[in-house]
């Protein structure tokens, strides 16, 4: 939505800039800049390339996701620069009524927004208190955290997810999201992390028992139940963590009448750490199949080598590159789009 936001955006001072072909070639490009002379057509000009600076942070330079998210929070500076260029041209104001109420209920729906997103969102929004009870360091870079309500106990459909905010002297307070891997009879929690960039390497090295967890949700729609019969999971790499979720709940429910197909996707067979909850649960269900793709033996998983893909529905969470690749090979293998199911969590 962003991006397209910013392509419309585009157009607007790039079909203005075109009344000067041929005639005056350098006004085509200095128009796009704040160069006017017009406080208001400047505003507007800083604002666009306020916006365009942001998308190339958030699309070309993969900043760590707390640092991302403080440039983030300046989206709503150039937008307001964008209302203060509107609404200071007098033609914007006068040439058409119903344009003009359109674009004021718009910008004080947005100002509102931001406003409530910035300021008031965090005394407004329930967050449940939770302390760590232990920590796992299931390898050298996944961490497993389980935690005991303080107060309410709260619930969650399997797959779903929470933003966490962990309260330690070492661990940034922002918060990220991640799957609820199982949940007891007791209202005990489970998620695991891995180390992958400077937040979830704090909770590796720093996190301890003891420490106060803030939860904000549950929040997702990714639900195996909402698929057909025919089913493909495909977890790779703390991918895995919806689909440990889904089979724990399938342990529980002792049966499906579901058909099951779980890819594992690994680089090697000793980051498969989880892979004994998913043969247990071969060995229980009939209708469940779990097959280890290692990158060191089979090499990356081919959509080819799965059986009838048209007639399945895929849900997919991994790595951003293995996704992609995986979206591009399924679409070209005439899958519905309907039938591909996704999470996508490229700033964790």
């Amino acid at each position: 939505m962003a991006r397209t936001a910013l392509v419309l955006l585009l157009i607007h001072p790039i079909l203005l800039a075109f009344r000067f072909i041929p005639s005056e070639l350098d006004k085509v490009f200095w128009y796009l800049f704040p160069v006017h002379r017009r406080i208001s057509i400047d505003l507007g000009s800083w604002a666009l390339w306020g916006l365009i600076l942001l998308m190339l942070v958030t699309i070309v330079i993969k900043l760590p996701y707390d640092k991302w998210k403080i440039t983030h929070k300046f989206m709503g500076l150039f937008f307001i620069l964008g209302i203060l260029h509107i609404f200071l041209l007098d033609l914007s104001v006068t040439a058409n009524q119903a344009l003009t109420t359109y674009l004021a209920i718009l910008s004080v729906l947005g100002v509102v927004g931001r406003i409530y997103k910035s300021i008031l969102f965090g005394w407004v929004i329930n967050k449940s208190h939770y302390r760590v009870e232990k920590t796992v360091r299931l390898n050298e870079q996944v961490i497993e955290i389980t935690m005991a309500p303080e107060s309410e106990t709260v619930h969650s459909v399997p797959g779903q997810y929470f933003f966490f905010t962990f309260l330690h002297s070492k661990i940034s307070k922002e918060s990220h999201p991640f799957t609820v891997v199982q949940e007891t009879e007791d209202g005990q929690i489970k998620i695991i992390v891995k180390a992958l960039g400077d937040y979830t390497n704090q909770l590796y090295w720093e996190l301890e028992s003891g420490a106060t967890a803030l939860l904000e949700g549950p929040y997702g729609r990714f639900d195996y139940r909402l698929g057909k019969q025919d089913q493909v999971w495909i977890g790779g790499g703390v991918g895995i963590a919806p689909f440990i979720s889904w089979g724990n709940d399938l342990k529980q429910q002792g049966k499906s009448d579901l058909n099951i197909d779980l890819y594992y996707c690994v680089n090697t067979e000793q980051e498969a750490i989880h892979l004994q909850l998913f043969q247990e649960l071969e060995s229980r269900l009939s209708g469940f199949r779990v097959h280890l793709v290692r990158a060191d033996v089979e090499g990356l998983l081919n959509p080819n080598d799965i059986p009838g893909v048209r007639e399945k529905d895929f849900f997919i969470c991994g790595p951003a590159d293995m996704r992609k690749s995986l979206l591009k090979d399924l679409k070209s293998l005439g899958v519905p789009k309907n039938s591909i199911h996704f999470e996508d969590f490229d700033f964790t």
